[in-house]
């Protein structure tokens, strides 16, 4: 290999995927801040007195659900964006995944 080939070619490659690396791994930590914020908050009222034990593992439980169903009506929309499905089937399948939240909500509160 030739020097030549090394500055033109290999190195702003290498450059490419570090910056591409560092893109990917501040989107993660991004979308992870949100979860972690709440989550956070919720101890802190939990440290302080302000929430019981049970009340805390409840709205804990709460926002992991609604956590994920962000997350799968995200997918939802993307697969709709992307023209993967039709607007008809996206309304079933966002009526199927509302529904299946309430479910899961009706659930946690069954439990406490």
């Amino acid at each position: 290999m030739e020097p030549a080939h090394f500055y033109f070619f290999v190195l702003p490659l290498g450059i490419l995927i570090v910056i591409l690396v560092f893109l990917v791994l501040y989107l993660a930590e991004k979308e992870e801040k949100l979860y972690d914020k709440e989550l956070k908050k919720l101890r802190m009222m939990l440290r302080s007195g302000g929430i019981d034990k049970k009340t805390f593992e409840r709205m804990r439980n709460r926002l992991k659900q609604e956590t994920i169903f962000a997350e799968e009506l995200e997918r939802l929309h993307n697969l709709l964006h992307d023209k993967i499905i039709d607007q008809d089937t996206y309304v079933q399948l966002r009526k199927l995944l509302e529904k299946a939240f309430r479910q899961r909500l009706m659930r946690l509160i069954a439990q406490t």
